[in-house]
């Protein structure tokens, strides 16, 4: 066994005895929380521990008094057995019932005298029980005891109104001597100690009960033996070497009376440090191995090692003396070779640029001779066009106007792809420019468009957008422009959208993302693949429906690279297709709109909102009924409930002189803000 074999041996052991006991600890948490749950099912235990809530809520709370005391006595008589059965059968130690919410101990089982405490700042697994009304698991300190915790919440039938009623949270303990027996039975080579902090003990533990334990085994450099599986690890404790290591992590050798042995050192993590970092360890898990006869092993190993590592490096000596001659001139041949092949290789890449760039200077050259004759035709055509005409010769005439706009389209988007591959490797200039007023100038654009087509062109923007940005008006319009026109021509008698949505943002910058939807006859896997290269069509034959030089799309993806984004695009046949891209723009510190500003001054002349589509128009009595039944949730701030009537109010379409106070009701319901959204609520009832 070399040493770097014995280095990943021990770091092994240290990754697998941590996950060894973690799932131990997880066996042990669920097996509590399996008793927990089998008591909890007991119909006479919910209604006494119902009745016992009722009772302490009669006398004021805390201990409560008479009443509550014989609720207590009842449902301590009715689960002593059942306690004492389970014990003996699953080795665990104490059943304990919290009323809810926070945790208000009502009867521990296991100290009946004990009880009317809060520990809503100790008992982390019964207040979250208790608030989410879902089990919890984990270990934990209380105020007499350390222990693994299975805890679920207890809901009770009300025998009156016959609702269910959240009691509280009823809790099943053991301490960890159990499972350390359990753990070094399966890996009886190993043993294990559970430290715990003093700090952490100090916060949790009555003081008296501390006092107690510390009777038993006392503070060790801050720390306490919880439970081990050997007596030992209070002469280890004693060791430089162990105590220096427990305030770090990770594995290490300790030599002590002539043997070695394999520590790990773990943290300890309770319920509520497992969900936040910033809680310290509740302690420390030692994990320990004598590996004396593996030590003396690896050290026998690498004497015989160096006598026959000396007999290889004389060896090496003679070969190295005799080979070098042989090897110097096989590397020079190579050498030559190499310098061979990289001048091939730079010669052909100047080549390559260099038909790039004549390529795109011959586009270019050819694309504007062709303009100049191309506006004479277009303009003499509409001037022919507007003169009198027989209806066969206005046929002709209006082939030839749209054969030369179709042309002049062709010429335009080579000119474009030119420029796009002349601009590549240059930096662009940014500018200020207003980015609703933009979206709102693009979609404009198209309406005529998207009437032609029956298509209904839609925008939605999310909250919180930018209203100003510095950065590529220009390009950006040329990207929305590219990807919208091909989702309007074969998006036809369907929806277009227009989405923008933010990201991410900081104080400097805003990462937002665009996207174009249509619903029209989709793209396959196939088409994917190539139709941003250049003129790539989905329909390649001749008689293909639908017309386009199929440079659209790569004039769009070369334009977006060059902002530092790229397109996807996901897109199913028949089921329509998604474009979309990022890109990050500087912003301004008075940049940022109000959302709910945003939302109620977006124009939207040019097209429509996604979620007025085809809605049936509301009466003022069923928004007058809407808004009564959001009076009381409001006051209460029952925030689910208000979200679903403000979803019922979105689904119709408002009158008029109510649509401006409904939207502010929506956003505000949206973002929580209910305060705001009563006064709105006033001001409707008004009207109404």
């Amino acid at each position: 066994m070399d040493h770097q074999r014995l280095v990943v041996e021990f770091d092994k052991f240290t990754k697998n005895v941590e996950r060894a006991f973690r799932s131990e600890q997880d066996s042990v948490e669920m097996q509590m929380l399996q008793i927990a749950t089998l008591v909890a099912h007991d119909e006479k235990v919910k209604q006494l521990f119902l009745l016992g809530k009722r009772a302490v809520e009669l006398e004021g709370g805390g201990a409560g008094g008479e009443l509550s005391d014989q609720v207590r006595k009842s449902l301590f008589e009715h689960v002593q057995q059942s306690q004492k059965g389970l014990a003996a059968q699953f080795g665990f130690r104490q059943l304990h019932f919290h009323f809810g919410p926070g945790s208000l101990s009502f009867l521990r089982v296991y100290r009946p005298e004990k009880f009317g405490d809060r520990m809503d700042q100790v008992r982390y697994t019964i207040v979250a029980a208790n608030a989410e009304q879902k089990n919890t698991m984990g270990f934990e300190t209380g105020r007499i005891l350390s222990g693994i915790r299975g805890v679920t919440p207890v809901v009770a039938i009300d025998g009156g109104s016959k609702e269910k009623v959240h009691v509280g949270a009823l809790e099943a303990g053991t301490s960890f001597s159990n499972m350390l027996s359990i753990f070094q039975k399966n890996r009886p080579w190993l043993d294990v100690a559970v430290l715990l902090r003093q700090e952490h003990l100090e916060a949790n533990l009555w003081p008296d009960f501390l006092e107690k334990l510390l009777e038993e085994n006392q503070f060790i450099e801050g720390f306490r033996v919880e439970s081990t599986t050997s007596p030992q690890i209070g002469h280890f404790l004693t060791l430089q070497e162990l105590t220096k290591n427990l305030q770090g992590l990770g594995s290490f050798l300790i030599r002590d009376e002539g043997a070695s042995y394999n520590f790990s050192v773990f943290p300890l993590r309770d319920f509520r440090g497992e969900s936040n970092a910033e809680v310290p360890d509740a302690g420390r898990v030692v994990v320990w191995q004598d590996i004396t006869a593996q030590i003396t092993a690896y050290h026998d190993r690498v004497y015989r090692l160096i006598f026959y590592g000396f007999l290889l490096f004389i060896s090496i000596e003679l070969l190295i003396f005799f080979g070098l001659g042989s090897m110097t001139k096989s590397l020079q041949a190579e050498l030559e070779r190499t310098r061979y092949l990289k001048a091939a290789s730079e010669q052909a890449r100047l080549v390559a640029e260099d038909s790039s760039r004549l390529k795109s200077e011959f586009l270019g050259n050819i694309s504007h001779e062709l303009r100049t004759p191309m506006n004479a035709i277009m303009g003499l055509g509409q001037l022919l066009g507007k003169s009198p005409l027989e209806p066969r010769q206005q046929g002709f005439i209006d082939k030839i106007n749209l054969s030369s706009k179709r042309l002049m389209n062709v010429i335009d988007e080579i000119m474009l792809l030119t420029e796009l591959d002349a601009q590549e490797g240059k930096d662009l200039i940014s500018e200020k420019f207003n980015l609703l007023q933009l979206m709102n100038r693009v979609t404009g654009n198209f309406a005529a468009r998207a009437n032609e087509q029956r298509v209904r062109l839609k925008t939605d923007f999310s909250d919180g957008l930018p209203s100003w940005v510095n950065g590529w008006p220009a390009q950006l319009e040329r990207i929305l422009g590219q990807l919208l026109g091909n989702a309007i021509k074969f998006g036809h008698d369907g929806d277009v959208t227009l989405a923008v949505r933010l990201l991410d943002r900081d104080a400097a910058t805003a990462t937002l993302e665009f996207a174009i939807t249509d619903q029209g006859i989709g793209i396959s896997a196939e088409q994917q693949e190539l139709m941003f290269q250049p003129f790539q069509q989905g329909d390649g034959s001749r008689t293909r429906k639908y017309e386009g030089t199929g440079l659209g799309l790569t004039i769009a993806r070369k334009a977006c690279r060059q902002l530092g984004g790229d397109i996807t695009v996901d897109s199913r046949i028949g089921e329509g297709s998604r474009f979309s891209f990022c890109l990050k723009f500087e912003v301004f510190a008075d940049a940022w709109a109000d959302p709910l500003v945003a939302a109620l001054e977006l124009p939207t002349a040019a097209a429509e909102t996604v979620s007025s589509a085809a809605q049936p128009i509301a009466t003022f009595a069923e928004i007058g009924e809407l808004v009564d039944q959001l009076e009381e949730p409001l006051a209460r701030l029952e925030a689910k409930q208000c979200q679903d009537i403000a979803a019922s109010l979105k689904e119709k379409q408002w009158p008029e002189t109510l649509n401006e106070e409904l939207e502010k009701l929506t956003i505000l319901i949206g973002q929580y803000r209910f305060v705001e959204a009563r006064d709105v609520v006033n001001r409707l009832k008004d009207k109404l």
